[in-house]
């Protein structure tokens, strides 16, 4: 392989792979994401840094028939990773940034880690954006979803309503859902109270429609599971999305989670 194009890719792949590391050594952050991402870059790192080892090792491992196969497997399952990996990014962007919200629609805020001293940041760029829809919807109301977790001084619903009416925006118009432990229950829990409280009823055309407010990376498996659940509650207004306004944290973390989401995914679809 030619230098003019082993050095971009190695310079790349060194940068995701600071990017994969620095939320494991700035906030314990370790999950399934940065794990096959820091693998993804080790070997992109190897094959473009140190191609001609990378050829003598593949060529006297490949001297042996059965591990010859077993490379040629590994390939084909390589570019069908890659082929999957990037239809889905396309339809977690697509539905992240291309699926906006009817007017006044019902928001649904998924919660995120409150720490001892207040919302994690991943939680306050959650709040901050559904205060901005509703600040520009002035006709909507909002359910705030999330248990309390055995590590958290509260329940994430409680935080985000406490911090959404310091903002301003007024208590009647927030609904707490805080019994809630995973997406799923989020939103399963959630579509009750939006049923219990008619806040898509019929005599209100301009609310007849959800938001889901979440990070842009989760915004995908968190429609798939929306989308399974109207049926059972009746519920068949159009999802739109709204999305965390990503700080410097989120940033840092985004191809982490970025990456899990590949992961989870395929399980979410044949749960």
């Amino acid at each position: 392989m030619s230098k003019a194009l082993c050095i971009p890719i190695f310079i790349i792949a060194l940068i995701f792979l600071i990017w994969f590391i620095i939320p494991i050594i700035s906030y314990r952050v370790l999950n399934p994401g940065n794990v096959l991402g820091i693998v993804l870059c080790l070997y992109l790192m190897f094959w473009s840094g140190f191609n001609n080892k990378y050829v003598e090792i593949k060529n006297a491992l490949c001297s042996v028939q059965a591990v010859k196969i077993l490379w040629k497997g590994f390939n084909v399952c390589a570019v069908l990773f890659i082929a999957y990996a990037v239809i889905v990014s396309g339809l977690m962007v697509y539905n992240a940034f291309f699926t906006k919200p009817e007017k006044n629609a019902a928001a649904i805020v998924l919660g995120a880690q409150v720490k001892p001293w207040g919302p994690s940041k991943l939680l306050q760029q959650r709040i901050d954006a559904a205060v901005d829809y509703m600040k520009e919807n002035p006709e909507a109301k909002a359910v705030v979803s999330g248990g309390q977790g055995s590590d958290e001084p509260m329940s994430e619903a409680q935080c985000m309503y406490e911090n959404m009416v310091k903002q301003g925006i007024d208590k009647n118009r927030i609904y707490k859902e805080d019994k809630s432990v995973n997406t799923k229950q989020n939103l399963k829990f959630s579509y009750r109270i939006i049923n219990d409280n008619k806040l898509l009823a019929s005599n209100n055309p301009e609310s007849n429609g959800i938001a889901i407010v979440t990070d842009s990376f989760h915004q995908f498996r968190a429609r798939i599971i929306a989308s399974k659940l109207k049926n059972s509650y009746g519920i068949k207004t159009k999802l739109g999305s709204v999305n965390a306004k990503n700080g410097r944290i989120g940033i840092t973390l985004y191809p982490t989670f970025f990456v899990r989401e590949w992961i989870a995914i395929p399980f979410e679809i044949f749960k």
